[in-house]
């Protein structure tokens, strides 16, 4: 197996969310535990997707990798992501990215899960250090993954009465700042019927950041 860094998270939404780091030691978070909630499969597919990524994020300066995939017992080991059993024995692939930005510096992992044919859910995890030096990076990440797997109508529809994406982004690491909590979150909707979930967890690193794409 190519030797990929995977950022180990742990993350709300109704799911526990485990990445079992493949090389280095990595951070870990507590969860934020919620009612199970089922998530119905997105309208794109692995291929495509992760596709469409790399050549947007590229344009950017942001690498991107060829994805990791992951099905039968190798899902165990690497793909641990639901509390609930009978949800986590329902993934049957999964496909982990390594992202660096434009200076070549790891910045995070892109995850999708789900059935063979579709992903359930797209996660961007990428870990700041105390500074937020790489919010930039951070952002344009996010950006991407919004406009291309989501849609590109965020300024049309404003969700949660955000003007840009950057907005969203700022407003949730102010809120984290302020609180003063381990672990915050912020969540929008109405945006092409999906759900999206914004997670900021505290560590010895700095700030550990989950975005995640569901229906």
């Amino acid at each position: 197996m190519k030797n990929t860094i995977l950022l180990p998270i742990v993350v709300g939404i109704g799911i526990i969310l485990v990445f079992l780091g493949i090389t280095s030691s990595q951070p870990t978070v507590e969860p934020i535990l919620r009612e199970p909630v089922e998530y119905p499969k997105l309208n794109f597919s692995y291929v495509d997707s992760n596709s469409i990524l790399k050549s947007s994020l590229a344009s950017d300066g942001i690498l991107m990798s060829s994805p990791l995939t992951f099905t039968g017992s190798s899902i165990a080991k690497y793909c641990t992501f639901y509390q609930d059993e009978i949800k986590q024995n329902s993934i049957n692939y999964c496909t982990s990215t390594e992202l660096k930005d434009p200076e070549g510096n790891f910045l995070g992992n892109i995850h999708m899960v789900g059935t063979l044919d579709y992903p359930d859910a797209v996660l961007g995890v990428i870990q700041t250090d105390p500074y937020l030096s790489n919010l930039d990076s951070l952002k344009t990440t996010y950006q991407i993954m919004i406009n291309s797997l989501v849609c590109d109508c965020w300024q049309d529809k404003k969700p949660g009465n955000f003007e840009s994406i950057s907005q969203w982004i700022d407003a949730a690491k102010s809120h984290h700042l302020e609180a003063k909590r381990t672990t915050s979150s912020s969540e929008v909707s109405g945006l092409a019927d999906k759900q999206l979930f914004l997670e900021i967890t505290t560590n010895s690193d700095g700030y550990l950041w989950k975005l995640i794409l569901s229906n």
